[in-house]
Protein backbone atom coordinates (compact mmCIF):
# COMPACT_ATOMS: atom_id res chain seq x y z
CA UNK A 1 0.00 0.00 0.00
CA UNK A 2 1.59 3.35 -1.24
CA UNK A 3 1.10 6.14 0.63
CA UNK A 4 2.16 10.28 -1.00
CA UNK A 5 0.77 12.21 1.83
CA UNK A 6 -2.23 14.15 2.13
CA UNK A 7 -4.82 15.70 4.29
CA UNK A 8 -5.05 13.78 7.52
CA UNK A 9 -8.87 14.54 8.14
CA UNK A 10 -9.26 12.66 4.34
CA UNK A 11 -7.85 9.26 5.70
CA UNK A 12 -9.72 6.06 6.41
CA UNK A 13 -13.37 5.08 5.83
CA UNK A 14 -16.23 7.37 6.01
CA UNK A 15 -20.13 6.70 6.08
CA UNK A 16 -22.40 8.47 3.66
CA UNK A 17 -24.75 8.49 6.25
CA UNK A 18 -28.46 7.84 4.99
CA UNK A 19 -31.48 9.87 6.20
CA UNK A 20 -34.07 8.07 7.91
CA UNK A 21 -37.88 8.37 6.62
CA UNK A 22 -40.68 7.32 8.24
CA UNK A 23 -44.37 7.78 5.84
CA UNK A 24 -42.06 10.34 3.81
CA UNK A 25 -40.90 12.36 7.12
CA UNK A 26 -37.50 12.73 8.10
CA UNK A 27 -36.60 11.20 11.29
CA UNK A 28 -34.17 13.52 13.29
CA UNK A 29 -34.24 11.33 16.09
CA UNK A 30 -33.68 8.56 14.36
CA UNK A 31 -30.48 10.29 12.55
CA UNK A 32 -29.05 11.82 15.97
CA UNK A 33 -29.29 7.93 17.83
CA UNK A 34 -27.32 6.33 14.17
CA UNK A 35 -24.38 9.27 14.22
CA UNK A 36 -24.62 8.80 18.20
CA UNK A 37 -23.90 4.80 17.68
CA UNK A 38 -21.34 5.55 15.10
CA UNK A 39 -19.50 8.08 17.09
CA UNK A 40 -18.51 5.04 18.95
CA UNK A 41 -17.16 3.39 16.16
CA UNK A 42 -13.30 3.32 14.09
CA UNK A 43 -14.76 5.63 11.09
CA UNK A 44 -12.89 8.74 10.49
CA UNK A 45 -16.16 10.38 9.91
CA UNK A 46 -19.46 11.04 7.97
CA UNK A 47 -20.40 12.26 4.48
CA UNK A 48 -23.92 13.99 5.32
CA UNK A 49 -26.31 14.25 2.06
CA UNK A 50 -24.93 12.33 0.04
CA UNK A 51 -26.12 9.71 -2.51
CA UNK A 52 -27.06 7.36 0.74
CA UNK A 53 -28.12 10.49 2.31
CA UNK A 54 -31.25 10.85 -0.63
CA UNK A 55 -30.17 14.60 -0.52
CA UNK A 56 -31.83 15.55 -4.24
CA UNK A 57 -34.92 14.14 -2.61
CA UNK A 58 -35.02 16.79 0.30
CA UNK A 59 -35.77 20.20 0.35
CA UNK A 60 -33.11 22.93 1.21
CA UNK A 61 -35.01 23.63 4.49
CA UNK A 62 -34.66 19.92 5.25
CA UNK A 63 -31.19 20.03 4.03
CA UNK A 64 -30.19 22.27 6.62
CA UNK A 65 -32.30 20.60 9.67
CA UNK A 66 -30.67 17.10 8.30
CA UNK A 67 -26.62 19.07 8.65
CA UNK A 68 -27.49 20.45 11.92
CA UNK A 69 -27.84 17.01 13.78
CA UNK A 70 -24.42 16.01 12.08
CA UNK A 71 -22.90 19.10 13.42
CA UNK A 72 -24.48 18.65 17.12
CA UNK A 73 -23.44 15.13 17.19
CA UNK A 74 -20.54 14.11 15.30
CA UNK A 75 -18.12 14.93 17.92
CA UNK A 76 -14.24 14.36 16.36
CA UNK A 77 -15.61 12.96 13.32
CA UNK A 78 -14.94 14.41 10.14
CA UNK A 79 -17.81 16.18 8.55
CA UNK A 80 -18.46 15.95 4.76
CA UNK A 81 -21.49 17.89 3.34
CA UNK A 82 -22.87 17.27 -0.23
CA UNK A 83 -23.97 21.14 -1.68
CA UNK A 84 -23.82 19.98 -5.02
CA UNK A 85 -26.48 22.03 -6.70
CA UNK A 86 -27.03 22.79 -11.06
CA UNK A 87 -25.91 26.04 -11.05
CA UNK A 88 -22.45 27.91 -10.34
CA UNK A 89 -24.38 30.49 -8.07
CA UNK A 90 -26.26 27.95 -5.84
CA UNK A 91 -24.02 25.62 -4.68
CA UNK A 92 -21.57 28.44 -3.61
CA UNK A 93 -24.64 29.49 -1.74
CA UNK A 94 -25.93 26.36 -0.27
CA UNK A 95 -21.74 25.99 0.25
CA UNK A 96 -21.51 28.15 2.22
CA UNK A 97 -24.42 27.90 4.20
CA UNK A 98 -22.66 24.15 5.05
CA UNK A 99 -19.73 26.19 6.30
CA UNK A 100 -21.35 28.22 8.28
CA UNK A 101 -23.44 25.50 10.04
CA UNK A 102 -20.29 23.62 10.61
CA UNK A 103 -19.15 21.36 7.65
CA UNK A 104 -15.27 20.41 7.43
CA UNK A 105 -15.25 19.68 3.41
CA UNK A 106 -17.91 20.28 0.88
CA UNK A 107 -18.60 17.22 -1.59
CA UNK A 108 -19.23 18.51 -4.73
CA UNK A 109 -21.47 16.31 -7.54
CA UNK A 110 -20.74 17.33 -10.99
CA UNK A 111 -23.81 19.26 -12.45
CA UNK A 112 -25.37 17.24 -15.07
CA UNK A 113 -28.71 18.49 -16.28
CA UNK A 114 -27.43 19.60 -19.08
CA UNK A 115 -25.52 16.69 -19.40
CA UNK A 116 -24.35 17.11 -23.14
CA UNK A 117 -22.73 20.63 -22.27
CA UNK A 118 -20.49 19.37 -19.41
CA UNK A 119 -17.40 19.32 -20.75
CA UNK A 120 -13.45 20.15 -19.05
CA UNK A 121 -13.79 23.38 -19.63
CA UNK A 122 -17.48 24.03 -18.05
CA UNK A 123 -16.60 21.76 -15.04
CA UNK A 124 -13.15 23.20 -14.46
CA UNK A 125 -14.68 26.54 -14.79
CA UNK A 126 -17.50 25.77 -12.28
CA UNK A 127 -15.17 23.42 -9.38
CA UNK A 128 -12.80 26.44 -9.63
CA UNK A 129 -15.46 29.05 -9.15
CA UNK A 130 -17.08 26.99 -6.06
CA UNK A 131 -13.59 26.24 -4.86
CA UNK A 132 -12.46 30.05 -4.64
CA UNK A 133 -15.69 31.11 -3.02
CA UNK A 134 -15.66 28.58 -0.45
CA UNK A 135 -14.61 29.21 3.39
CA UNK A 136 -14.18 25.04 3.65
CA UNK A 137 -12.06 22.97 1.13
CA UNK A 138 -14.23 21.33 -1.55
CA UNK A 139 -13.88 17.20 -2.86
CA UNK A 140 -15.32 16.38 -6.30
CA UNK A 141 -17.53 13.80 -6.47
CA UNK A 142 -17.68 11.68 -9.52
CA UNK A 143 -21.23 9.41 -10.15
CA UNK A 144 -21.60 8.96 -13.47
CA UNK A 145 -24.18 6.54 -13.11
CA UNK A 146 -26.12 9.29 -11.10
CA UNK A 147 -25.23 12.53 -12.97
CA UNK A 148 -26.38 12.09 -16.65
CA UNK A 149 -23.12 9.66 -17.28
CA UNK A 150 -21.03 12.66 -17.00
CA UNK A 151 -17.51 12.22 -15.66
CA UNK A 152 -14.39 14.18 -14.84
CA UNK A 153 -11.66 13.54 -16.95
CA UNK A 154 -7.97 12.49 -16.09
CA UNK A 155 -6.81 15.85 -17.42
CA UNK A 156 -9.54 17.80 -15.99
CA UNK A 157 -8.75 15.81 -12.71
CA UNK A 158 -5.08 16.89 -12.87
CA UNK A 159 -5.82 20.34 -13.98
CA UNK A 160 -8.48 20.86 -10.42
CA UNK A 161 -6.49 18.44 -7.64
CA UNK A 162 -3.73 21.71 -8.27
CA UNK A 163 -5.97 23.94 -6.99
CA UNK A 164 -5.47 24.81 -3.28
CA UNK A 165 -9.06 24.37 -2.09
CA UNK A 166 -9.85 21.63 -3.71
CA UNK A 167 -7.93 18.64 -1.56
CA UNK A 168 -9.88 15.42 -2.98
CA UNK A 169 -12.12 13.38 -4.85
CA UNK A 170 -14.94 10.31 -3.90
CA UNK A 171 -15.38 8.02 -7.24
CA UNK A 172 -18.35 6.17 -7.45
CA UNK A 173 -17.35 5.41 -11.39
CA UNK A 174 -15.45 2.17 -10.60
CA UNK A 175 -12.22 1.69 -12.99
CA UNK A 176 -11.90 5.58 -13.11
CA UNK A 177 -10.62 5.48 -9.83
CA UNK A 178 -6.76 4.02 -10.66
CA UNK A 179 -6.50 7.08 -13.82
CA UNK A 180 -7.50 9.27 -11.18
CA UNK A 181 -4.68 7.86 -8.72
CA UNK A 182 -2.53 8.12 -11.27
CA UNK A 183 -3.23 11.82 -12.85
CA UNK A 184 -4.01 13.66 -9.30
CA UNK A 185 -1.17 16.01 -8.34
CA UNK A 186 0.94 15.10 -5.16
CA UNK A 187 -1.22 15.23 -2.02
CA UNK A 188 -4.43 14.93 -3.58
CA UNK A 189 -6.85 12.83 -1.85
CA UNK A 190 -8.80 9.94 -3.60
CA UNK A 191 -11.33 7.84 -2.36
CA UNK A 192 -13.14 4.75 -3.40
CA UNK A 193 -16.64 5.09 -3.31
CA UNK A 194 -17.40 1.58 -3.22
CA UNK A 195 -16.45 -1.53 -1.46
CA UNK A 196 -16.24 -3.64 -4.55
CA UNK A 197 -12.56 -1.65 -5.31
CA UNK A 198 -12.45 -0.44 -2.22
CA UNK A 199 -9.36 -2.72 -1.38
CA UNK A 200 -7.73 -2.19 -4.85
CA UNK A 201 -7.86 1.69 -4.47
CA UNK A 202 -5.97 1.45 -1.05
CA UNK A 203 -3.42 -0.60 -2.37
CA UNK A 204 -2.41 1.91 -5.51
CA UNK A 205 -2.79 5.07 -3.48
CA UNK A 206 -5.99 5.67 -2.13
CA UNK A 207 -6.57 7.27 0.89
CA UNK A 208 -9.17 5.72 2.06
CA UNK A 209 -13.02 5.40 1.15
CA UNK A 210 -16.65 6.32 1.18
CA UNK A 211 -18.35 2.96 2.17
CA UNK A 212 -21.87 2.62 1.70
CA UNK A 213 -21.70 -0.99 3.83
CA UNK A 214 -19.99 1.64 6.68
CA UNK A 215 -23.82 2.88 7.22
CA UNK A 216 -24.36 -0.76 8.89
CA UNK A 217 -21.24 -1.91 9.40
CA UNK A 218 -18.87 0.23 10.48
CA UNK A 219 -15.84 -1.53 12.34
CA UNK A 220 -15.49 -3.95 9.59
CA UNK A 221 -14.69 -1.83 6.62
CA UNK A 222 -12.87 0.13 9.17
CA UNK A 223 -10.74 -3.08 10.33
CA UNK A 224 -10.25 -3.62 6.32
CA UNK A 225 -8.80 -0.01 5.93
CA UNK A 226 -6.40 -0.61 9.01
CA UNK A 227 -5.37 -4.07 7.71
CA UNK A 228 -4.07 -2.53 4.37
CA UNK A 229 -2.76 0.28 6.10
CA UNK A 230 -0.83 -1.77 8.44
CA UNK A 231 0.62 -4.19 5.99
CA UNK A 232 -1.89 -7.24 7.23
CA UNK A 233 -2.37 -8.28 3.17
CA UNK A 234 -3.78 -12.00 4.40
CA UNK A 235 -6.55 -10.11 6.38
CA UNK A 236 -7.45 -7.21 4.52
CA UNK A 237 -7.67 -9.75 1.08
CA UNK A 238 -10.09 -11.88 3.18
CA UNK A 239 -11.69 -8.83 4.66
CA UNK A 240 -12.18 -7.73 0.90
CA UNK A 241 -13.90 -11.03 0.03
CA UNK A 242 -16.75 -10.36 2.45
CA UNK A 243 -17.59 -7.13 1.86
CA UNK A 244 -17.51 -7.48 -1.75
CA UNK A 245 -19.98 -9.95 -1.07
CA UNK A 246 -22.02 -8.10 1.08
CA UNK A 247 -22.03 -5.13 -0.66
CA UNK A 248 -23.30 -7.32 -4.16
CA UNK A 249 -26.31 -8.75 -1.90
CA UNK A 250 -27.02 -5.25 -0.28
CA UNK A 251 -26.69 -1.99 -2.29
CA UNK A 252 -25.47 -4.14 -5.62
CA UNK A 253 -28.87 -5.76 -5.75
CA UNK A 254 -31.27 -2.96 -4.12
CA UNK A 255 -29.63 0.50 -4.05
CA UNK A 256 -30.54 2.65 -1.10
CA UNK A 257 -33.35 0.53 0.26
CA UNK A 258 -31.02 -2.30 0.13
CA UNK A 259 -28.52 -0.03 2.39
CA UNK A 260 -31.35 0.91 4.82
CA UNK A 261 -32.50 -2.40 5.22
CA UNK A 262 -28.80 -3.68 5.84
CA UNK A 263 -28.74 -0.81 9.03
CA UNK A 264 -31.98 -1.83 10.06
CA UNK A 265 -30.61 -5.50 10.21
CA UNK A 266 -27.56 -4.46 12.46
CA UNK A 267 -29.44 -2.39 14.50
CA UNK A 268 -29.37 0.71 13.12
CA UNK A 269 -32.11 3.03 12.26
CA UNK A 270 -32.51 2.73 8.28
CA UNK A 271 -36.22 3.56 7.91
CA UNK A 272 -38.00 4.21 4.51
CA UNK A 273 -36.00 5.25 1.56
CA UNK A 274 -38.58 8.36 -0.11
CA UNK A 275 -40.71 7.80 -2.39
CA UNK A 276 -40.21 7.51 -5.64
CA UNK A 277 -38.04 4.60 -3.95
CA UNK A 278 -39.84 1.52 -2.28
CA UNK A 279 -38.62 -0.30 0.14
CA UNK A 280 -37.82 -4.00 -0.07
CA UNK A 281 -39.80 -6.73 0.14
CA UNK A 282 -39.70 -9.44 2.95
CA UNK A 283 -38.67 -11.79 1.09
CA UNK A 284 -35.54 -9.93 0.16
CA UNK A 285 -35.05 -8.82 3.52
CA UNK A 286 -34.78 -11.86 4.83
CA UNK A 287 -32.12 -13.42 1.74
CA UNK A 288 -30.24 -10.68 2.87
CA UNK A 289 -29.93 -11.35 6.53
CA UNK A 290 -29.48 -15.05 5.63
CA UNK A 291 -26.46 -14.14 3.65
CA UNK A 292 -25.22 -11.29 6.17
CA UNK A 293 -25.15 -14.35 8.84
CA UNK A 294 -23.25 -16.28 6.35
CA UNK A 295 -20.55 -13.81 6.13
CA UNK A 296 -20.15 -13.02 10.23
CA UNK A 297 -21.62 -9.48 9.70
CA UNK A 298 -24.32 -10.21 11.81
CA UNK A 299 -24.70 -12.52 15.14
Amino acid sequence: MTDAGGNDRLRGVFAPVATPFENGRIRFDWLEENLQRMGQSRLAGYLALGTNGEFRSLSDHESIEVIKVFVKTKGDKTLMVGTGRESTRETIVFTNKAAELGADFASIITPHYFASRMKDRELIGYFEEVADNSPIPILLYNIPKCAGGVTISAGALKHLSAHGNILGLKDSGGASIFTFLISAEQGFSVLAGSANYFLASLMLGAKGGIISLADAFPDICSALYEAAASGKLAEAHELNRKLILANSEVSGKHGVAGVKTAMDLAGFHGGEPRRPLLPIGAEQKNAMRLKLRELGFLD
